[in-house]
């Protein structure tokens, strides 16, 4: 009887089991402009949402400015860094986990259609993504994290989902490219 009883329980549980609730994440991987080395990323976990609008606050340098991304339908922020006309500015928000944090494999992450890759636009005039500096080189991006397990993920959690790409300028006017990164953002 202690068996039949072993049994039974047990069957509840593989008939019944608990849906896992899907979470609502957005990761941000740091790329730099220059050498496309993969210098970290920061996963971000938000209350459920119907979208995911990636929405800017630009506020452009005299001297100083600044640029802020927020997920906009949770109102919570993504990036946040200060721009300097003859300086250099600074990342604020967040602190970027280091590459260490992120395990890799040799299996490679398709590089999304064009259709499904967009640049997040944050000035008033349209910059010369289509000039160096600005230009995006998708292929060196992408090959920065194409193998890391996170991206292979929340590719395969989400394949349709657009994938950003941020440009952060710390420095401009008499700008350094050496201090300018991509940020690669993915939607799980």
């Amino acid at each position: 009887m202690g068996l039949c009883l072993l049994m039974l329980s047990c069957s509840d549980e593989t008939t019944n089991p608990v849906d896992k609730v899907k979470e609502n994440k957005v990761l941000l991987l740091k790329v730099d402009l220059l050498t496309s080395a993969f210098e970290g990323g920061k996963e971000f976990t938000f209350e459920d949402a119907p979208a995911f609008t990636i929405a800017a606050e630009y506020a452009a340098p005299g001297d100083f400015g600044s640029i802020k991304l927020k997920y906009k339908e949770v109102n919570a922020p993504l990036f946040e860094g200060s721009i300097h006309w003859s300086g250099l500015g600074e990342m604020t928000y967040p602190q970027i986990d280091a590459v260490s944090s992120f395990s890799s494999s040799e299996i490679l992450v398709r590089l999304p259609d064009e259709n499904l890759r967009e640049i997040v636009e944050y000035t008033d005039a349209p910059m010369p993504f289509d000039q160096w500096p600005y230009a995006p080189d998708y292929e060196a991006l992408w090959g920065a994290v194409n193998t890391l397990h996170i991206v292979r993920d929340y590719r395969a959690a989400n394949p349709d989902s657009k994938v950003s790409f941020f440009l952060y300028t710390p420095s401009v006017g008499a700008g350094d490219p050496a201090d300018w990164d991509w940020f690669i953002i993915l939607k799980n």
